[in-house]
């Protein structure tokens, strides 16, 4: 019984074990003593009763051998039990029992309790019952009175058990029989309810050890009481958490060798170049080294972000929040882009109103933001599109949207441009970088108490919003 399927059928039966039986035997001896005694004790009162009655109808029974035989031979066949004649000082005159056959004459040590006889003796009815496990017993005592109510003889009748307990056998035998019965389907259904509840804990078990050892799992099934299932629904995600940060780390490893590989086999490229001769020649010598800048310097973003990225998973993410004139801070802000923006031929709009709330952030981190979203626009819109910058507030909440008519975002990967690592499988947008930008970006929202939403169709372009609480 060490595995929980078989502890589960020894709790089902255990109790059926114990109960079963011993309810079986407490009804058989209410039965015996509450019922059957009863009518034994009724019944053998009654039958002494008529024959003390018959036999004082003809006290000379009493005093003939024969006449007393012929007369128990006559009411053997109307009465049940033994019947015996005793004689006023409590004498065996005769019986219908052979056992005491050979006591006539005497009085008789045993068969009755002399406590009855006693009272018998002295003129008065008793009838008692005795119960005991091997035993069930009643006797009745009747004294037999003349016409001048002088005591001339006693009138016996005992009768036990024995009969009543052949159908008490046969109810036990049922009753075995019935308990078997209840036994076998109890067995059957712990079994069926052991497998139940079994299964789905075997399924989980296994799916635990298959993660534990680095296995794909796929989802298990469902079922089972509540708890089972809330437990199963949390491997399954469980599971499937592991398998995206395996897919995350993944597309890290591939992105990072991708993105710092390519400066670096420039850097080398330049390096040999300078070393085998370039570098005497002061033109070729300055356009290396500041190939070579260029390309540190496009790295650095790469970078930060992973900088921002490792500190952000150990929770180190902190705010320097400062009163901020939306107003104010923004058109500052946006200069560099619009220069960016116009230098590559593309048309700049932006509304920024002069009634913008004050809100409390951290200057440099949504500066980092809003930054980066613009840095999207320009880079994935083409030649002679639009890039919007627009801003506004109401009572509970202020926003900056920026928006673009680029290549647009598929409805499939909307919902995963957020993700760490991300890169469009449609090669639309997003073909490129580590893919965390929008990562940190929302991370830092969403630190501000606020969220970053998305709003895009193919082919016409995307908005992204930044939603800040005014409070």
């Amino acid at each position: 019984m060490h595995t929980i399927r078989g502890r589960f059928i020894l709790s089902h039966i255990l109790p059926i074990l114990v109960v079963l039986p011993l309810f079986g035997f407490g009804l058989i001896y209410l039965l015996e003593t509450q019922v059957l005694l009863d009518d034994l004790s009724a019944d053998v009162g009654e039958q002494a009763n008529l024959i003390a009655v018959a036999v004082s109808q003809r006290p000379d029974i009493l005093a003939d051998e024969e006449q007393a035989n012929a007369f128990l031979t006559q009411i053997n066949v109307i009465f049940q039990g033994d019947i015996s004649l005793l004689s006023s000082g409590g004498a065996l005159l005769t019986t219908s029992n052979p056992q005491l056959q050979d006591n006539l004459g005497q009085i008789i040590e045993g068969e009755f309790t002399n406590e009855a006889l006693d009272s018998a003796m002295e003129g008065r009815p008793s009838v008692q019952v005795s119960y005991s496990v091997l035993r069930q017993r009643g006797e009745a005592l009747v004294p037999v009175v003349d016409v001048n109510q002088q005591l001339v003889g006693i009138v016996a009748v005992t009768e036990t058990l024995e009969g009543v307990v052949g159908q008490i056998g046969q109810f036990r035998r049922l009753a075995l029989i019935i308990l078997a019965v209840e036994f076998i389907l109890a067995i059957l259904v712990a079994l069926i309810l052991a497998r139940r509840l079994g299964r789905p804990i075997v399924s989980i078990t296994e799916a635990v050890t298959e993660i534990a050892q680095g296995q794909r799992v796929d989802p298990i099934p469902v079922e089972g009481p509540d708890e089972i299932k809330q437990l199963a629904t949390s491997v399954n995600i469980l599971a499937e958490r592991l398998h995206a940060l395996e897919n995350t780390r993944r597309r890290l490893l591939a992105n990072m060798i991708h993105e710092i590989g390519r400066p670096l086999g420039a850097i080398r490229a330049a390096a040999h170049t300078l070393r085998t001769g370039a570098a005497d020649d002061p033109g070729i010598r300055v356009e290396l080294l500041k190939g070579i800048e260029d390309e540190v310097i496009r790295m650095q973003p790469l970078l930060d972000d992973l900088a921002q990225l490792h500190g952000q998973i150990l929770g180190t993410l902190e705010l320097n929040r400062a009163p901020v004139a939306l107003s104010e801070w923004l058109p500052p802000l946006l200069l560099p882009w619009r220069a960016a923006a116009l230098e590559k031929g593309l048309t700049w709009q932006a509304d920024i109103p002069a009634a913008l709330p004050t809100l409390d952030l951290d200057q440099s981190r949504m500066s980092q933001v809003v930054g980066n979203l613009l840095s999207n626009a320009i880079k994935y819109t083409g030649k002679e599109g639009t890039v919007t910058v627009t801003a506004g507030a109401d009572n509970e909440q202020a926003w900056i949207k920026v928006s673009d008519n680029g290549p647009g975002i598929v409805i499939a990967e909307q919902g995963q441009v957020f993700e760490p690592f991300y890169r469009s499988k449609q090669q639309r947008r997003f073909p490129q970088g580590l893919g965390l930008g929008l990562t940190i970006g929302r991370d830092q929202v969403e630190a501000h108490g606020g969220r970053l939403e998305l709003e895009s169709r193919p082919g016409e372009g995307s908005t992204f919003t930044v939603m800040l609480p005014r409070k």
